[in-house]
């Protein structure tokens, strides 16, 4: 997990002068006392970033910040590594254990008070530095403190691989929540904001399923996390090779989590499986990760009231993209849906364009229930259709799911069976659901009662496209009962024969037993 300041822009980088001496060991090339000190000026804080080495004085400093910022920072148990451990490993680096890789915490101290930190680790193999966290006190947010000390953090790994040999870093690989996958009300920052801080650093998502197993015995494997990096190679752009980030997740569960054969622990074993099936790892930058693509603009506005400018056209758009058909419904349920009130989760209807002053283009209208979203209509018109545009506004939709409800487990939407391709939903993460799933009444919505039409029944997590099916029974059955009486307004929605049959054909599963399917795509 990673917590910086938020920024309005990215300031210069910072030349940083020497403070203090480094004595180095001619065997091998290293500093052996680290105490490094760079001063740097920032919005009227002077600021000293101070490499800690293994003695009593930095270690007062260490839990003075562990004591009145890291804790606060990182309020999940299970992703906080102890003051003991931290203490243990500057000891094994004075005494060379970590042999040609490295270990940092670099503190940001104004006068005797630390500010923020960054604790990284150089990896040898994949000669490729790994930032664990950085953290600023929200205090001295929004000065630069942040930008400041990933500058200076940045400069310690490079300093690392150019002992290592003249190539330089090939990237920098950070651990943090998962925005759309990790509850803001436990974060100490928004995940979202986040992560398009570090996508202005030049950081990005790697696309596979990412896991940080327990920390301890007493911890738990932490599955809300997200790897990302920097890529320093341009070639890396355009995807890692599944071997550097396998090299690069072992080296950190082998040098940062102290697991000594990283190839014997059951976590590591199901990302290298992941990791195997792969021609290429994707990497995503952060802000195109969360739908804002510079090159593929998208301007997204609710619709609050039936009286909005916006609402006429968008009611022309959606009839010339929805037809009468088994899923269609009249103007009068959007009408009611705005202004009705739920018995529970929120519902939206947004207009789209290619700029807030573009001719209307688009259009999606949802729900976001705790049990899981449902998206009743999205359509895209020329300029935006064919253009990329889809999996842009699907992340800015799921990102509304996770304001309006939390990290729901995903969301559903229906489709007469002839109306999609399988396999183009399924590029964009959607997983067929193998059900029998009928068309509810929805008279009452102004659409027409066919009579028990089959429907195709779609699920998708938030999030990364690639993730595997994780949807119980019960989570179905729930999210079920939840459209079928807030969006189709069915009283009693256990007694329809949507809901009757749609259990029946799962009543071979047990309540915690998850859906069993395949997406028809490959790997990337």
């Amino acid at each position: 997990m990673c917590a910086a300041s938020p920024e309005a822009e990215r300031p210069k980088r910072l030349d940083f002068s020497v403070h203090a001496s480094r004595r180095t060991d001619p065997d091998k090339g290293q500093p052996d006392d680290c105490r490094t000190e760079y001063r740097a000026r920032t919005d009227s804080v002077t600021l000293t970033f101070r490499e800690l080495v293994a003695d009593a004085g930095d270690f007062a400093l260490l839990e003075t910040f562990y004591r009145d910022l890291y804790v606060v920072g990182f309020p999940d148990p299970n992703e906080r590594e102890s003051l003991e451990n931290m203490q243990s490993y500057l000891r094994l680096k004075a005494e060379g254990w970590y042999g040609d890789n490295s270990y940092h915490i670099l503190l940001a101290v104004d006068g005797d008070r630390p500010v923020a930190c960054s604790i990284s680790d150089y990896l040898a193999r994949p000669n490729a530095g790994v930032i664990e966290f950085l953290l600023v006190d929200p205090r001295q947010r929004g000065r630069g403190v942040g930008r400041r000390l990933l500058d200076a953090t940045e400069d310690l790994l490079q300093a690392d691989a150019r002992r290592a040999g003249p190539e330089g870093l090939t990237c920098i690989a950070i651990e943090m929540n998962d925005p759309y996958r990790f509850d803001p009300a436990r974060d100490n920052m928004d995940p979202f904001v986040r992560a398009r801080l570090w996508s202005r650093w030049g950081y990005g998502a790697l696309g596979f399923s990412y896991v940080q197993p327990a920390l301890s015995a007493d911890q738990a494997p932490v599955n809300d996390l997200i790897l990302g990096a920097k890529p320093l190679q341009p070639c890396l752009r355009h995807g890692f090779p599944p071997a550097l980030v396998r090299d690069i997740v072992a080296g950190y569960l082998r040098w940062a989590m102290r697991i000594d054969d990283p190839a014997c622990d059951p976590t590591f074993q199901r990302m290298a499986a992941d990791l195997a099936a792969r021609r290429r790892v994707p990497w995503t930058p952060f802000e195109i990760y969360l739908g804002h693509d510079p090159a593929r603009p998208l301007h997204v506005r609710e619709i609050p009231t039936t009286s909005d400018p916006d609402f006429p056209p968008t009611m022309r758009l959606y009839r010339r993209s929805f037809p009468a058909g088994p899923t269609a419904i009249g103007e009068a349920a959007f009408a009611a849906a705005l202004g009705g009130t739920l018995h529970e989760g929120r519902y939206h209807l947004w207009a789209v364009r290619e700029f807030a002053e573009s001719p209307l283009a688009g259009m999606a209208s949802f729900f976001t229930f705790p049990a899981g979203g449902f998206v009743g209509y999205v359509a895209l018109e020329p300029p935006l259709r064919g253009r990329w545009r889809l999996p842009l506004l699907l992340a800015r939709l799921e990102e509304q799911m996770v304001r309006d409800c939390g990290p729901v487990i995903g969301w559903f939407f229906e489709t007469a069976r002839t109306d999609t391709s399988p396999t183009a939903l399924s590029r964009l993460g959607f997983y067929h659901l193998p059900v029998d799933y009928v068309s509810p009444p929805h008279v009452a919505l102004g659409g027409t009662d066919a009579g028990e039409q089959a429907l195709s029944l779609y699920f998708k997590h938030l999030g990364r496209a690639d993730q595997p099916l994780t949807l119980t029974k019960s989570q179905l059955l729930a999210a079920a009962e939840s459209w079928l009486s807030n969006v189709y307004g069915l009283p009693e929605p256990r007694t329809t024969v949507t809901w009757i049959r749609l259990q029946k054909s799962l009543q071979h599963l047990s309540d915690d037993q998850l859906i069993s399917t395949e997406p028809t795509k490959g790997r990337p």
